[in-house]
């Protein structure tokens, strides 16, 4: 595979970025005006549930097949991230399909377990998607990943817009599930297509058993799973609770849900707009950081450009959000309410896009658990805020809560790179600040 310096892989990955979630950003805006709220809150339910049971293998393994193939490990990390990924969805598969019907009665919804259902079958394909994407990401080719993305994401658009198109009667639940199948046949999709492409270079797809190297890729990964798993965990809390204390501040059900559509299906996804960017940033920094760990006197250079430049692309966004608040909620949305929320949750671009920029670097320097350790404190605060905040401010409260958790998170991350960059600079200083030149 031809390697390619850190800004071409990065400009590789914006691109298709750019393009998938253009096509993502069509696709919701269109969903939400064709469901409606309250389906969007349906789906989002399911959404969060999904997000959760899939962490295990997306979450770690990507990151930690990617640092050993940097390290010169390629062939052993992917067909050990492929069997250690499997092997989780073993155990997995089973325990949800017999505790469906206790997922279901927890999301407090009947209608989520058609695309529940659906959403299912997407574990093995993501399992290996993350270790197949880990090994490109570290091998330096990022073409592979991103074009399945972007044929993914092409294909779950085409058959959201034919089958909302054929069959326009159904029921909430099934109309919910509509998205989540096309998810399960886009994700097989660009499954095959990466596979297919990393055949066509020559890389192989099968050998022996490597049982160290599966378990220093399960040494890498926990931490990293960990810390999705509290993320997905408190997002499933919180899509369960926030209906709840928006129905004690005075809505009704259906009132409660489509408001929690309105702040997952239209806002975040805006809110969430500089990983287009910053995503990208973050999947090679990690690779780039970790073959730069020996050569602190690039180390630090190149943490402080990366941390520049996901401010830099993340600010104007977060301004743009901001004024472009009342377009969106109005002729795109035609949700009144979303305005002022966009406006609310602006300030969280910049938090979210630096955040994600030093998480990846932390992941090259092997400081996974510091990561989890900001990421739960982050989560935990946004929950316990969501509590007191949501049934006196509504959606308002929602997003005070997450300025507040996101900031927590990202002040923990921000000090645990200044000092790990330090202790690597000056081993006998390792609490020390970084250098004012910096």
């Amino acid at each position: 595979m031809k390697k390619k310096s850190l800004i071409q892989q990065a400009a590789v990955l914006s691109a298709a970025n750019i393009a998938t979630r253009g096509l993502g950003f069509v696709m919701r805006v269109f969903l939400s005006r064709r469901m409606g709220a309250e389906i969007t809150g349906v789906l989002e339910l399911a959404s969060s549930a999904h997000m959760l049971w899939i962490a295990p293998v997306t979450a770690g393994i990507p990151m930690a097949v990617a640092t050993e193939t940097a390290a010169g490990r390629g062939q052993q990390a992917l067909l050990a991230g492929k069997r250690l990924a499997l092997r989780i969805c073993m155990v997995l598969l089973p325990l949800l399909a017999l505790g469906m019907p206790l997922i279901v009665h927890i999301l407090g919804d009947q209608r989520t377990l058609p695309a529940l259902l659906c959403y299912l079958p997407c574990l093995p394909i993501l399992a290996l998607s993350a270790a197949v994407n880990g090994y490109c990401y570290g091998a330096g080719d990022t073409l592979p990943p991103a074009s399945s993305e972007l044929f993914e994401q092409a294909l779950r658009f085409l058959l959201c817009v034919l089958a909302l198109s054929a069959l326009p009667r159904l029921s909430a639940g099934f109309t919910a599930a509509i998205p989540a199948f096309a998810t399960l046949v886009g994700e097989a999709a660009g499954l095959w297509l990466v596979l297919w492409m990393l055949r066509r270079n020559g890389v192989p797809l099968a050998g022996h058993r490597d049982r160290e190297m599966e378990k220093k890729l399960w040494t890498l990964s926990v931490p990293m799973t960990w810390m999705r798993l509290s993320t997905a965990v408190t997002r499933t809390a919180g899509s369960i609770m926030i209906p709840l204390r928006l129905r004690a501040s005075g809505l009704g059900i259906a009132e409660a849900t489509a408001r929690l559509g309105m702040l997952n299906g239209m806002a975040m996804p805006w809110v969430m707009l500089p990983g287009v960017f910053t995503g990208a940033l973050a999947m090679v920094a990690g690779p780039a950081i970790a073959r730069r760990r020996d050569r602190p006197e690039t180390l630090r250079s190149l943490a402080v450009r990366l941390t520049a430049c996901a401010l830099a692309i993340s600010a104007p966004l977060a301004v743009a959000v901001s004024f472009g608040a009342p377009l969106l909620a109005n002729r795109l949305y035609r949700q009144a309410e979303v305005a002022p929320l966009l406006v609310q949750l602006a300030p969280l671009v910049p938090l979210c896009g630096a955040q994600q920029v030093i998480n990846g670097m932390l992941t090259g320097l092997e400081r996974q658990r510091g990561l989890l350790c900001g990421s739960l404190a982050g989560s935990l605060l946004t929950l316990a805020l969501d509590f007191f905040l949501v049934k006196k401010y509504r959606l308002a409260g929602c997003a005070l809560s997450r300025l507040a958790g996101h900031s927590v998170s990202l002040a923990i991350s921000l000090v645990i790179l200044i000092r790990e960059v330090n202790r690597r600079q000056h081993p006998d200083r390792a609490a020390q600040s970084w250098p004012s030149k910096a």
